[in-house]
């Protein structure tokens, strides 16, 4: 049912997510959005918009947008493109939290759908003890494994993709900001160039 709501391409993403859910996308070198923006204002002064080919990143989007504005034609275009991933690479992140909430919130209708299904048959049984057991057992177990996969799997999931997705976002939406600033200004619109002839040289008399 989560990979119902969410498309065909939310459950290997939301799995695949799980390799990096363990940590913050920048624990390891305290990487942010400030110090990023100062890398780039560094590397134009220094080697101008050529150089940003070489900055380098935590993030593999960052790499890839700078290295798409270094070779940009125009200010224009390269906004259009830029807000074009960001949009795309929000939305894949969001897609991995989304699968798990899903699940979290699919999965006690699950089990309350076997309680249900149990009391049918604990109800058919009549008043035969032998019968009453399994069916009770059914009855109480599809509950207890419908909120141990929300509570207990899903759910925690969920909230740490969701944390992870929301720094990642706030910290891509500043750099690419930044970076359609700095296209602006280095990319900008060239103005036409008018040639106007030159006048002959009056003879003198």
């Amino acid at each position: 049912m989560a990979w119902i709501q969410n498309g065909r391409h939310s459950i290997l993403q939301a799995f695949a997510a799980l390799l990096k859910s363990g940590r913050n996308p920048f624990e390891e070198t305290g990487e942010n959005a400030t110090f990023m923006c100062r890398r780039i204002d560094f590397t134009l002064r220094q080697q101008g918009i050529l150089g940003l080919e070489k900055v380098r990143s935590q993030d593999d989007f960052v790499v890839h947008i700078l290295s798409k504005l270094a070779n940009a034609q125009d200010a224009k275009s390269f906004e259009e493109w830029v807000v074009l991933e960001e949009s795309s690479g929000k939305a894949k992140q969001n897609l991995s939290a989304s699968f798990w909430h899903s699940a979290a919130e699919i999965a006690p209708a699950i089990g309350l759908i076997g309680t249900i299904t149990g009391l049918i048959q604990l109800f058919a049984t009549g008043i035969d003890p032998l019968k009453m057991g399994p069916a009770m057992s059914f009855t109480l177990l599809t509950s207890l494994y419908g909120l141990f996969i929300s509570h207990i799997i899903s759910f925690p999931i969920y909230v740490r993709l969701h944390e992870r997705a929301e720094i990642l976002n706030a910290y891509r939406a500043k750099v690419v900001q930044h970076a359609i600033s700095v296209a602006t200004k280095e990319l900008g619109p060239l103005e036409p160039v008018h040639f106007v002839p030159a006048k002959a040289a009056k003879k003198r008399a």
